[in-house]
């Protein structure tokens, strides 16, 4: 999207929920930020979804999907007062959890 600025889009399991599939989103929204090299960051906007998949022979089950734009914030900027921090949001073990990735679902 630009230098500061991308998308975020996940997909959680049905039992997840949507609130899963949000909160997945805004993990990846963190990891991602830590790995282009900032700290602070916004949400500009998101957007949740859900589907069916299966058949008649299986039965149905409903996915969701959640998409973030997310703008990175400079520390030094007048924004950051007010940015969250990725690494306060992932917690003490930030640097474990970017190391690990994205995590598939909800878990």
């Amino acid at each position: 999207m630009s230098n500061d600025t991308f998308k975020v889009q996940t997909h959680a399991a049905p039992a997840c929920g949507p609130s899963g599939a949000r909160n997945v989103a805004f993990k990846a929204a963190a990891i991602e930020v830590i790995r282009k090299g900032g700290d602070k960051f916004i949400i500009l906007g998101d957007q949740s979804d859900m589907g069916m998949q299966g058949d008649i022979f299986t039965g149905f089950n409903t996915n969701y999907a959640q998409g973030m734009v997310v703008k990175m914030i400079p520390d030094q900027s007048s924004e950051a007062r007010n940015a969250l921090s990725a690494r306060q949001q992932l917690g003490a073990d930030w640097q474990a959890i970017v190391a690990k990735g994205v995590p598939p679902t909800c878990s």
